[in-house]
């Protein structure tokens, strides 16, 4: 397998952009949308391109817009996730997502679920822990049925549906180990089966996806937990059809990554007959001391195709979705995020494919010189 060497230099970063990308650029700093756009190139290789989205964003008949010119796949952040469907027990409230599956069935988008189980406690409804002594009575028996119902209302309310997260985030990025959830501390492991089980009985017709955040770091305990954990399940006969890598790229920027171990664990992915999704699609400035925004957007393009030119490579990768397309709703700049996770300096993240203007920026260059590039599937 081929080698892609050790981690770029900052100076090699900037050069590789600087010369990547002139197809798609009218003048420095300045990139310009191909007339197609990013889904249409991805599927002249036989790939789809999508983003996630919150319904409050539609409202902005411009982006509305660049979603509709740019994607086919449509994610929505937080409105299909058991602690917003379901904040109260027993009174659900599925408008939000229906508002974003309306606009993806208006504009033939494949709509995704995100997400069945999510194996974190701050994740879950919080009447779900409040009642966890009694949902662990009779062998986990009531947070069985509690899942059954779950999973039934999502498939039921939502069929249109084409893939499903069934378990999000299962493992410590740290150490591999599995999370220390409501769902391990009374089902085990068992939960894992059973979150693909359920949503293959009641949407046999969905993709049933694990969706984690794997990345290329120098540490392989967490894909070794993953690959470990999937092979097993498969031997078992558990229904999982494919695999789901966020690439929120920013931990890694400006550090150590291992291009080789990334490169084996997405060849034993495919041994294993895994399609690959990458679902979570953005990239983190926070370890760039440099302030100045073009400087900062061209390291991130570069770092963002040297990871894109890697896992597309690999012809079971079926789609980019990212996590946001624009730095005007990023994630990663609301009051919402992690204040360890920001900028020191304070400045505002640069993390999507379309500045705050909604104007292409180098990484939208970096998606398309990447897919254009890639193996046809």
């Amino acid at each position: 397998m081929k080698d892609h060497g050790p981690p770029l230099s900052r100076r090699h970063m900037l050069s590789l952009t600087a010369g990547a990308i002139p197809a798609l650029s009218c003048a420095p700093g300045l990139a310009v949308a191909p007339p197609s756009g990013l889904d249409a190139i991805a599927r002249s290789r036989g790939l789809r391109f999508g983003t996630a989205v919150s319904p409050t964003h539609l409202d902005d008949p411009a982006f509305a817009q660049l979603i509709v010119r740019e994607c086919s796949v449509l994610t929505a952040e937080n409105n299909f996730k058991w602690k917003y469907l379901e904040a109260k027990e027993g009174q659900r409230n599925p408008a939000k997502a229906l508002r974003v599956l309306r606009f993806a069935s208006r504009h033939r988008m494949s709509p995704r679920g995100h997400t069945f189980v999510w194996n974190q406690d701050d994740r879950v409804p919080g009447w779900l822990i409040a009642n966890e002594a009694a949902l662990a009575q009779k062998g986990g028996a009531p947070l069985i049925a509690l899942m059954n119902d779950h999973a039934r209302y999502l498939a039921t309310t939502f069929p249109q549906i084409e893939s499903w997260d069934c378990v999000n985030e299962a493992f410590v990025v740290q150490s591999g180990q599995l999370k220390n959830s409501i769902y391990t501390r009374i089902l085990g492991l068992d939960f894992f089966d059973l979150a693909f089980q359920l949503m293959a009985q009641y949407a046999p017709h969905a993709q049933r996806v694990y969706n984690g955040n794997m990345s290329w770091e120098q540490n392989p305990d967490h894909r070794d937990a993953v690959l470990r954990v999937l092979e097993q399940a498969l031997k078992r006969g558990v229904p999982v059809d494919a695999i789901g890598i966020q690439s929120h790229l920013g931990n890694t920027l400006g550090r150590g990554r291992d291009e080789r171990a990334w490169n084996r664990f997405l060849a034993e992915l495919d041994a294993m007959g895994m399609t690959v999704l990458i679902t979570e699609l953005d990239c983190a400035d926070r370890h760039l001391s440099d302030r100045d925004p073009a400087r900062r957007d061209a390291e991130i393009a570069a770092f963002v195709k040297g990871y894109l030119d890697i896992t597309l490579s690999h012809r079971n990768v079926s789609q980019i979705i990212c996590w946001g397309l624009s730095d005007r709703y990023s994630n990663l700049n609301r009051d919402s995020y992690p204040t360890r996770s920001r900028r020191p300096d304070g400045l505002p993240m640069r993390g999507n494919p379309f500045d705050d203007a909604l104007r292409p920026k180098p990484f939208y260059d970096a998606i398309a010189t990447a897919l254009a590039a890639c193996p046809v599937r």
